[in-house]
C-alpha cells in the first residue's frame, strides 16, 4: 500500500498557497455568474494536443496525463530554457549537472532517463552516438516553440524504442492568421547574461511560414559548490545559439508539401563532481530537417503523410591542465546521425449510430542510425544499424461518452531482434457527476544503444548480444469539475504502476577481469499525482500539483537514484489590470537517495565518493511581473530562485542561485 501521511508533511510555504487558493476559491462560489469567462469553445482549443495520439485530440478524451506548457505560460513565467520549463511538470524529476548548458536528465514517473523520449514535432532527438541514447535537455532555449508537450507514461506502442516513461514534443511556431507577424525579445540579467530572439511567421495566399533566432548567453556561477576545498571559484558559463524554419505549401485542394529545419549549438563550461575544472568545455550542435508532402483524400476523410530527414548529433569536450588541475580528462568527440522516413495514413470513419469520432491510424517507419567516436575514456567506434517499424492506432467514441483506444507496433531492427508493443485504454465521460475516469494499460522498451553493445576500453568489453529493456504498466485516474457559480476548478488524481525488466547493467567479469553490460536490473515503480486547479475569479488563476513515486530496484528493495518520492509544485497568476500581471512559481523536490562525496577527499582533489546517502529537500520560489506599455511592447521583470535557497541536485553540483532578469517582448 502506499503511505498517505505525506499530506501532513506540505512544507509551510505551500500550505500558505494552499490555503490561499481554497479561501478564493470559496469567495468565488458566491461571486454572481455573470463574471466573464471562457468559452467552451476557446477551452477546447487550448486543451487540444497531438503527442499522444499523432491526431489532434483533446485532453479530456485521451487516457493519459497529457501537460501542455504554451507560448503563454512561457512569456508569463518567463521560461528561457527547457530545463525552466519542464521543471514543475508533474510526474518529471528534471537534473542539472550545474548551469544552463550543462547535462540535463529527465526521469519521467520514476523510470531512468534513457526512458524519456524527446521529439521536435514529432521527429526522434535521443542522441544515438550517447552511451544510453539519453537526450541531453539542457541545452535547448524556448525562442521558436509554439508549446512543449509532455505525455506521461509509456507510448511505444506509437513511437517505438525510449518511450517507457514519457514523451516530450518540443512543437515549432508555423503560420498565422495575417500575412506577416513579427516578434522579438531582448533581456539582460547579473553574471553577464544577454538573450535576444527575433521571429515571422504569416500564412500568405497558399503558403504557411515561420522563421526565427535566438542568441542566449550567460557568465554562468560555479557549478562546484563550496563546500568542496579545491572549489577555485571559476564561473561556468554557456552560449546557446538557434535558427528555426517551419514552412507549408498547399499545392492544390489535395496536396500540401512542407518542410522544416531547425539547428541549434551550445559551448558550455562544466565541472566534475566535487571538482572544480578550470579549462573543461562541451560544444554540442544538432540539425535537424525534414521534408514531406500530406495528402487529403477521399473528402478529406483520409490524409497520407509522406516525410523523410534527419538528425545529426555532433558533441566533443575538451580539457587542460594547469596549475591547479595537472590531471585533465582526455578530449573526447562524437557524432550520431538518424536519417528516417515515414509513410503515415489516418482514416476518420463516418459516425454510425452509437459510434462516432473513429478513426486509424496506420504507418511505416523506417531509420538508420550511425554512430562514431573517438578519444575519452573508450576505444574509437564505428557502427551503424537499422531499424522498420510497423504501427496501428484504432480509436473512436461510444454513446457520446466511452472513448476507447488501441494501439500495436512492432519494431525489426537488424542487430538484435524484434520487439512488440501494444496499449489500451478507455476513458468515460460522466457530466452527471462532472466528472471523467479513465484507464490505461501496456507494454513499452528501450533498445540497446549501439555504444552499449559494442564499445570497448581498456577495462570493458564489448556485449552484442544485450536485448531491449522491457517495461509493462498500467495507470488510472479520474478528473472532476465542480458546478461552481461564476469560477472554474478542476481537481485530478492518477496512480500508476510499472515494472522494467531486463535492465541493462554493468557487471564485472572474473574470468576477463572486464566489465561488460548484461540484463540484469529490475525496476518497480508506484506511485500517485493529484492537482488542484482554479480561477475564482477572471484575475486570478492558480495551481497545486503533487507526486508520489516509489521507484525501487526490483533485486534489492532500494530505493532509485534522483527520484524523490515526493514532488510538490504550485503556480499562481494574478492580472489586476489589463496592462500588468505578476507570477509566482514554487517547486519543492523532496529527499531522495543520490551519489554522494565528503567535503574531502584523502587521496587528492575533489570530495571523498561514499556511496549513495540520502540528500536534502530544497524549495525553490520564482517571480515575474510583466507590464503592457501599448498593445505591442511589454517589459518585465523576474527573479528565480526568489530566497537564494542553497541546494544540490545532482549531489556535488550546485544549483542555481538567486538570479534577476529584466526583458523587453513586443510585436511588428
Amino acid at each position: 500500500m502506499l503511505p498517505m501521511r505525506h499530506f501532513d508533511e506540505r512544507p509551510l510555504t505551500l500550505r500558505l498557497m494552499c490555503g490561499a487558493m481554497a479561501t478564493s476559491l470559496c469567495t468565488a462560489a458566491l461571486a454572481p455568474m455573470a463574471l466573464a469567462q471562457e468559452t467552451d469553445d476557446e477551452k477546447r482549443t487550448d486543451r487540444v494536443v497531438v503527442t499522444a495520439t499523432q491526431v489532434a485530440t483533446d485532453i479530456d478524451r485521451l487516457p493519459a496525463r497529457v501537460a501542455v506548457i504554451t507560448r503563454e505560460d512561457f512569456e508569463d513565467y518567463n521560461y528561457v530554457t527547457a530545463v525552466e520549463a519542464l521543471q514543475a511538470t508533474p510526474g518529471l524529476t528534471v537534473v542539472q549537472s550545474g548551469g544552463a548548458g550543462a547535462i540535463t536528465s529527465v526521469f519521467s514517473r520514476g523510470t531512468n532517463s534513457k526512458h524519456t523520449l524527446a521529439l521536435f514535432d514529432g521527429i526522434r532527438l535521443n542522441d544515438p552516438s550517447a552511451p544510453n541514447g539519453q537526450y541531453n535537455f539542457g541545452q535547448d532555449t524556448t525562442g521558436d516553440l509554439e508549446r512543449i508537450e509532455v505525455v506521461r507514461g509509456a507510448a511505444s506502442s506509437i513511437y517505438g524504442s525510449d518511450a517507457v516513461g514519457g514523451v516530450i514534443n518540443f512543437i515549432p511556431r508555423v503560420g498565422g492568421d495575417t500575412p506577416f507577424a513579427g516578434s522579438y525579445e531582448v533581456a539582460v540579467g547579473d553574471r553577464d547574461t544577454y538573450r535576444g530572439t527575433a521571429s515571422a511567421r504569416g500564412t500568405v495566399g497558399a503558403a504557411s511560414y515561420a522563421i526565427s533566432g535566438e542568441h542566449f548567453e550567460t557568465g554562468g556561477f560555479n557549478n562546484t559548490p563550496d563546500r568542496f576545498p579545491d572549489n577555485l571559484g571559476e564561473d561556468d558559463g554557456s552560449t546557446f545559439n538557434t535558427l528555426t524554419g517551419v514552412g507549408d505549401l498547399r499545392v492544390n485542394d489535395l496536396a500540401t508539401i512542407r518542410g522544416l529545419v531547425r539547428w541549434r549549438k551550445a559551448e558550455t563550461d562544466i565541472d566534475s563532481a566535487a571538482l572544480d575544472r578550470i579549462a573543461s568545455k562541451t560544444d554540442d550542435q544538432y540539425l535537424v530537417w525534414r521534408v514531406g508532402s500530406r495528402l487529403q483524400l477521399l473528402d478529406d476523410r483520409l490524409t497520407v503523410d509522406v516525410n523523410g530527414g534527419q538528425v545529426k548529433n555532433e558533441r566533443s569536450s575538451t580539457d587542460a591542465a594547469d596549475a591547479n588541475q595537472p590531471y585533465p580528462a582526455p578530449n573526447s568527440s562524437a557524432e550520431g546521425t538518424r536519417t528516417f522516413a515515414n509513410w503515415r495514413n489516418i482514416y476518420e470513419f463516418e459516425d454510425t449510430g452509437a459510434l462516432s469520432d473513429a478513426s486509424i491510424n496506420v504507418g511505416v517507419e523506417w531509420q538508420d542510425e550511425d554512430i562514431s567516436s573517438s578519444g575519452g575514456y573508450s576505444d574509437a567506434l564505428s557502427r551503424s544499424e537499422s531499424n522498420l517499424a510497423l504501427y496501428a492506432l484504432l480509436r473512436g467514441r461510444l454513446a457520446d461518452r466511452i472513448d476507447l483506444s488501441g494501439s500495436v507496433r512492432r519494431d525489426d531492427t537488424d542487430s538484435f531482434g524484434e520487439a512488440t508493443t501494444w496499449n489500451l485504454g478507455a476513458v468515460v465521460d460522466i457530466p452527471e457527476a462532472y466528472s471523467r475516469v479513465y484507464v490505461s494499460a501496456g507494454t513499452s522498451f528501450k533498445a540497446p544503444t549501439l555504444s552499449e553493445r559494442f564499445s570497448t576500453s581498456s577495462y570493458v568489453s564489448a556485449s552484442p548480444d544485450l536485448k531491449p529493456e522491457e517495461g509493462d504498466g498500467w495507470e488510472a485516474g479520474f478528473d472532476f469539475e465542480p458546478p461552481i457559480p461564476g469560477a472554474d476548478a478542476r481537481f485530478g488524481f492518477t496512480w500508476f504502476k510499472s515494472d522494467i525488466d531486463n535492465l541493462i547493467e554493468s557487471q564485472y567479469d572474473v574470468g576477463s577481469g572486464l566489465y561488460k553490460n548484461i540484463n540484469i536490473g529490475v525496476a518497480k515503480i508506484e506511485g500517485y499525482e493529484t492537482y488542484l486547479e482554479a480561477s475564482p475569479f477572471p484575475q486570478l488563476t492558480g495551481r497545486i500539483a503533487y507526486t508520489y513515486t516509489d521507484a525501487r530496484n526490483g533485486d534489492t528493495d532500494a530505493r532509485l537514484l534522483r527520484r524523490p518520492p515526493h514532488q510538490w509544485s504550485a503556480s499562481a497568476k494574478l492580472q489586476p489590470t489589463d496592462k500588468l500581471s505578476m507570477t509566482l512559481s514554487y517547486l519543492r523536490r523532496g529527499h531522495r537517495e543520490d551519489v554522494y562525496y565528503s567535503d574531502t577527499n584523502p587521496y587528492g582533489k575533489g570530495g571523498g565518493y561514499l556511496g549513495n546517502r540520502t540528500v536534502d529537500a530544497y524549495e525553490l520560489l520564482n517571480a515575474v511581473i510583466t507590464y503592457k506599455a501599448t498593445d505591442a511592447i511589454s517589459v518585465y521583470g523576474s527573479v528565480r530562485n526568489l530566497t537564494d535557497e542553497s541546494y544540490e541536485d545532482p549531489s556535488a553540483y550546485r544549483g542555481e542561485p538567486i538570479t534577476w532578469t529584466i526583458g523587453l517582448r513586443g510585436t511588428f
